[in-house]
Order: C-alpha cells, then sequence, then structure tokens
C-alpha cells in the first residue's frame, strides 16, 4: 500500500509527463516472463508478513507484482474511468489515517460497483496463476456459414477476464471480450461466435496483457 501504490502512479505519470518522453511500452515476450515471475509457484502471496517474505522476493511483492495487478484492474477489469474514480474516492476517505488492505479493497468496490473478491483473492491474497487454453472450434450444424462454437479451459485458479483474437480463412480479424464472470462457475467455457466462414484462427490474450503464464495453448488453428 506503500512502494506498490507508488509504482504503480509511477507508471501513468511517466506515460503522461513530458509527451511520455520516457515512457516505453512493454512487449509481448517482456509481458510473458513477467507473469512467468510474477505468479511463479515458489513466490509467497502479496498478503505475507514481511518477515515472511523471501529477501530475493521483496522486491516483487512490494513494488512490482502490487503495481501490475492494480494496472491489471484499471485497463482490464474495471476500466480508466470506474478506476480512476473509486481510487480517488479512496484516497479522499483514507488520507493521513490508517487504512489496512481491506480498507482499500472495501472502498474500491463500493466506489466502482463491482465485486472484485475474485480479484483480490488471486492476485492478492493468493498467489494463483492464470492458464487459459483455446481447446478447439466446432461449428454449428457443422457449417461454418451458421456461425461457430469455441470452447475454452480455465485450467489453474486464477479468474481474469477473456480477450480473444478471432481470425477467418478470407482474413478478416475481429476482437471479442468477455468479463471474469465466464469463470464464475466454470473451468470450461463455450460460446457462439456469429461466423460466417471457416476460423483459421483463434489467440486468447493476443498482445499478452492478462497474466496468462503459459502461452503454449493459447491458439488454436484450422487444421
Amino acid at each position: 500500500m506503500d512502494e506498490g501504490f507508488n509504482t504503480f502512479i509511477n507508471t501513468l505519470s511517466t506515460k503522461e509527463s513530458l509527451n511520455g518522453e520516457f515512457y516505453r511500452a512493454g512487449t509481448l515476450e517482456g509481458r510473458i516472463k513477467t507473469w512467468n515471475a510474477y505468479t511463479r509457484p515458489t513466490l509467497e502471496p502479496i498478503l505475507s508478513n514481511p518477515e515472511n517474505l523471501k529477501e530475493p522476493n521483496t522486491g516483487t511483492l512490494l513494488y512490482s507484482k502490487p503495481a501490475a495487478g492494480l494496472t491489471i484492474l484499471r485497463e482490464n477489469v474495471l476500466g480508466p474511468e470506474r478506476f480512476d474514480f473509486a481510487f480517488k474516492t479512496y484516497v479522499h476517505r483514507w488520507a493521513y489515517k490508517h487504512p489496512t488492505p481491506d480498507d482499500f479493497f472495501r472502498t474500491m468496490e463500493n466506489a466502482s460497483g463491482e465485486n472484485l473478491q475474485w480479484f483480490w483473492r488471486g492476485w492478492f491474497v493468493n498467489n494463483d496463476r492464470l492458464d487459459v487454453a483455446v481447446r478447439n472450434v466446432k461449428y454449428v450444424g457443422d457449417d461454418a456459414t451458421k456461425g461457430s462454437i469455441i470452447t475454452l479451459d480455465n485450467l489453474e485458479k486464477m479468474a481474469m477476464p477473456v480477450i480473444l483474437e478471432i481470425k477467418t480463412v478470407s482474413g478478416k480479424t475481429e476482437r471479442v471480450n468477455y468479463t471474469a464472470e465466464v469463470w464464475e462457475r466454470n473451468v470450461t467455457w463455450r460460446f457462439r461466435y456469429p461466423s460466417t466462414e471457416e476460423i483459421a484462427s483463434v489467440t486468447y490474450n493476443p498482445d499478452g496483457i492478462l497474466p496468462d503464464h503459459n502461452v503454449s495453448n493459447n491458439v488454436w488453428t484450422k487444421q
């Protein structure tokens, strides 16, 4: 709630100040390495007492991982408008006081109007991992012009929104987005995509902005 918040705010201020002169956008390869580091099994949860942390992990758990979680929450879960309002509400309510993590969590939920227990639990309370796989694509009535059924599997405990890039055989490309609630009662989720031709590929997390640690199963391609 100190270094992690400051690190998060620095990412925003660096992008906005001096016309972004010193801002460097991350690469897909760099993001994948980051997610593997932030959710590796040997890492303690963020909400651990400092004396219980292995010394090499303190930089990640006090600075980097909390900041990355807030970035995910702002950019991919709540959106900048709702997040910024909730974050400013937290600052206003708790300035010059002594908030606990639960005070921050409750204020963000109250001000954003969103139940975020799944998010706090996966990123802050536990050291969960995310691994979503694109299992298969089938066509309604075996006819690609009638639409397709895309199946995803969540192979780990963390829930996150779904971002997919769908390409058809003619070269058409479309992005589709779904909220994390699709995993509320499922570890396998199917949805109908209104295709009118065969699908060439389906890619989960195409830009690497979600903390999926295993990219080997993120892409389905037409055989």
